[in-house]
């Protein structure tokens, strides 16, 4: 699931991006793949958050990794369902997901120990107070005058998509740990002075002397089997 979050956060800011070089387009175009795009992000993130409950670092996977996740989902169904079709709403109602989603990142990273993680607790950090400056955007008015829908919609996706694309790199995860070869170990043969007594040789030598007439025998009977099988018949 760690490689299918980054994919998600690509996905996500490659969106944007296409917002940002198309800002002649509108929303109502764009509706659909900005919709499947967070759906599949949600789900993505979902599913990420369940899996990594299951791995011994969860304090790094706490709730609001989930409270994000189905915002997101929730947002995306919105949308293809046409319920999200005022443009003057739009700026609000992105600012206020890429807001929150910057707070719950801000509160994530104070889960993380930063004693033994303190470069993702950075990095967490960093993405969410610049998610939080981004998701303000859309409460500036004069800067919802001056830029376009679109424009500030590719903002806002390009953001998430970091945001994601740094929580993928920084998710707990384990290198298939749970697979474990059990190999079988095979223990010296400790000769104590107990073994050492002329006794205990005389038996070893025997029990040697056994083994090696009792392989003699077999061979022999091997070899008068093969012959009589390879006699000439008359």
């Amino acid at each position: 699931m760690r490689a299918l979050t980054i994919f998600s956060g690509i996905l996500m800011l490659a969106t944007g991006a296409f917002c940002l070089i198309n800002p002649g387009q509108t929303f109502l175009t764009l509706a659909f793949v900005v919709g499947i795009v967070m759906v599949i992000n949600g789900i993505i993130h979902t599913l990420s958050y369940l899996i990594g409950r299951g791995l011994n670092n969860k304090g790094d996977n706490n709730g609001w990794i989930l409270v994000d996740a189905l915002i997101t989902l929730l947002l995306g169904i919105l949308i293809l369902c046409n319920q999200l079709v005022a443009d003057t709403a739009i700026p609000m109602v992105f600012g206020i997901w890429v807001l929150v989603s910057g707070i719950l990142r801000i509160e994530a990273a104070s889960h993380i120990n930063r004693d033994r993680k303190l470069s993702n607790f950075r990095s967490t950090l960093i993405t969410g107070i610049l998610t939080v400056i981004v998701g303000l955007f859309g409460f500036i008015n004069p800067l919802v005058s001056w830029l376009t829908v679109v424009i500030l919609l590719g903002m806002f996706l390009c953001m998430q998509g970091i945001n994601i694309i740094e929580l993928g790199i920084n998710m707990p995860h384990e290198k298939k740990s749970y697979v474990r070869v059990y190999k079988r170990r095979r223990e010296p043969v400790k000769i104590t002075s107990e073994d050492e007594t002329p006794e205990a040789i005389q038996q070893r030598l025997e029990a040697k002397a056994e083994e090696e007439r009792q392989a003699q025998e077999q061979a022999e009977i091997l070899e008068t089997i093969g012959a009589v099988v390879d006699e000439p018949k008359v």
